[in-house]
This record gives structure tokens, sequence and C-alpha cells, in this order.
């Protein structure tokens, strides 16, 4: 990657880096890495993951002091959720600085949820470790903030299985599935109980008025439990 590429990434973020170093790791996927003997970003996508939680965390304790724990814990689990993090990413066209293979280029890979959210979670820990935590805790708010705003209102519910798929398959290449398990009250009044399922395994579960609110609720108490 040129000069004048990580200029550009550098201008868009606002910040310079002193080791370019550590932000050429964040950007480099392990396919690349594999390739070209490089080191990939996974180790900082680690810590990045970490910093992103922490400080997404301390926001939303200050924001929103009337939260329940429970409440705090969904909200968190929507921001730091894969679609979020890639959303954030594309938003700052990241994509255009991902190092991958050409065999994994010509597949898509720069756009692909996955690979984005990684680089994302890479990059605030390269930023973290080469500016530190205030310039860190700047760019996660103003990167994440129509995620935030988002997990305010009810319009990221509709999300949630979306969010729980993206994750459950790149963690073990699985994708849930929704069970309905209990019916109350009466016809003009039913509440549904639903459970989210990996395998064997009930991993969420949750209760709405209709069969696809329960189920919206299973996954977000799923991915709150995965966030946990």
């Amino acid at each position: 990657m040129d000069e004048e590429s990580l200029k550009k990434l550098e201008s868009r973020l606002g910040i310079k880096f002193k080791n370019r170093a550590t932000l050429l790791q964040a950007l480099t996927h392990r396919s690349a890495a594999t390739e070209n003997g490089l080191s990939s970003n996974e180790r900082l996508e680690f810590l990045g993951d970490a910093v992103v939680g922490l400080v997404i965390a301390e926001y939303l304790h200050e924001k929103y002091p009337g939260y329940s724990e429970g409440s705090l814990a969904k909200s968190k689990s929507y921001i730091v959720s894969e679609m979020a993090l890639a959303d954030a990413a594309q938003a700052i066209g990241l994509d255009e600085f991902i190092r991958v293979s050409p065999g994994e280029a010509s597949t898509g890979g720069r756009r692909r949820r996955s690979i984005l959210a990684d680089v994302f979670e890479a990059l605030i820990a390269a930023i973290y470790l080469d500016n530190g935590i205030r310039t860190a805790r700047r760019i996660i708010r103003s990167t994440l903030m129509v995620a935030i705003k988002a997990s305010s209102t009810d319009e990221h519910r509709r999300d949630y299985k979306s969010a729980l798929q993206e994750r459950t398959q790149a963690r073990e290449r699985l994708t849930p599935i929704y069970n309905i398990i209990r019916e109350e009250g009466q016809d003009h009044d039913k509440t549904f109980l639903a459970q989210a399922i990996i395998g064997e395994t009930i991993i969420g579960e949750g209760s709405g008025k209709s069969k696809k609110e329960a189920e919206q609720a299973a996954a977000l108490d799923a991915l709150s439990r995965i966030s946990a």
C-alpha cells in the first residue's frame, strides 16, 4: 500500500499515525498475510473488540442513567454487532484500504461484512496503541453514532435476526433456527415465547405479541449473551 493511500485514510480519520506499521497490520487480512509472509490483523482485532466494547459500555452508562443492566447489555450488543461495525467501516470507506489476497478480492472479500467488521476492530486497536484511548474513544463514538442512536429506539429491532445469523455463521458456520415453544393469553391478545437454537443448544429466548416479534426478541437475547 502506497504512502498516499495511508495519508488518505489518516485524513478521513482526522489523525496521524506515529507507527505506520501498526496501521498496515490492522488493514491486513489473513489471506494477504499468508500469501506474503506478513502479520495479519487478528491479534489487533482481539484488542480492538475489547476497546470498542469498553467505549460503548462507558458511553451507554453515561448517556442513559435510567437504563437497567439488561437494557444496557441489549443496546451494547446491537452497537458492537458485526452488522453495525461493518456499516461503520463502509461509512468511512475502509474497504478501499483492506489488504486481501487476489483470490479473496476476486470474490468481493473487501466488502464482506465479517472482514469489514474485523478490520474496523483492528483499526481501532491500532489507533488505541498509537494515539491513545482519547483518540480511540472519539473515533469509535463518531463512527458508531448511527448505531448508537438506533439502539435507543425500536428501529434496530428488525436487524437482530440478521445480526445473530452473521455472528453465528462467522463463529461456528451455523445458522440459528427458531421455535415457538408456547402461546399464552386469549386469541385477541396472545403472547408467544420463542427460542433461538444452534444445533441442540438454546442460545436465546424471548417473547412478543407475534411470532416474528418473539423470534426477534430471542435473537436479541442470544446476541446479548454472546456479547457479554
